[in-house]
């Protein structure tokens, strides 16, 4: 086996990797304390609260719609890199069990949140998606020329609102306090893959 398949085969198992890093940050810590820090998975988890529809099923609804959105407004090449994520999360969040392991809600969600923060890491890392809300944002900035981060912070802002209306106002801030938590743990993950890592 070359090189080039050694790396593809990596590069494989390491988005499986960060696909179940995500569903398990889902499942064991955002699910069971109710808390929807944006994007798909966020509305599933309000989703599931408001109605009891399984996330997994709704990540997949939402993943197929953005495809087709892909489909028709981005190039090919960026449709095909969301197939993969968008297909396998939802089944990971479905084997995935879903069970509290932290019981007190305050640090659930600080670990969830940094184990979110890294499995996205390694997504960004490979220049792959789990699908989802990170397609509008992508067919904003090239249609309109709006920047990729503000239309994705808009999303995952009125997901976070959606706690307000849905569980908590305390839902709502653990998850402004998830999304920054991330956010500053995708950046650390960036800065030492930068200097340490070549994938």
């Amino acid at each position: 086996m070359n090189k080039k398949h050694l790396k593809n085969i990596s590069k494989i198992l390491l988005m499986i990797i960060s696909l179940e890093l995500i569903a398990v940050s889902i499942n064991l810590f955002f699910e069971p304390s109710k808390v929807a820090a944006g994007g798909a998975t966020g509305i599933a988890i309000l989703l599931f609260e408001g109605f009891s529809i399984p996330t997994s099923l709704s990540v997949f609804s939402i993943n197929i719609v953005m495809l087709i959105f892909s489909y028709f407004f981005l190039e090919k090449m960026t449709t095909v890199k969301l197939v993969f994520g968008s297909f396998l999360l939802p089944l990971l969040l479905l084997i995935t069990p879903v069970f509290d392991v932290i019981k007190p809600i305050f640090p659930s969600v600080i670990v969830g949140s940094v184990v979110f923060g890294v499995g996205l890491a390694i997504l960004y890392t490979l220049n792959m998606s789990s699908g989802g809300t990170t397609v509008p944002p992508i067919i904003i900035h090239r249609h309109f020329g709006v920047d990729r981060y503000i239309t994705l912070f808009i999303v995952d802002a009125l997901v976070c609102i959606g706690n307000i209306f849905v569980t908590s106002w305390l839902n709502f801030g653990l998850a402004v306090m998830s999304v920054a938590i991330s956010s500053i743990v995708i950046k650390l993950c960036t800065i030492i893959e930068d200097k340490f890592i070549t994938i």
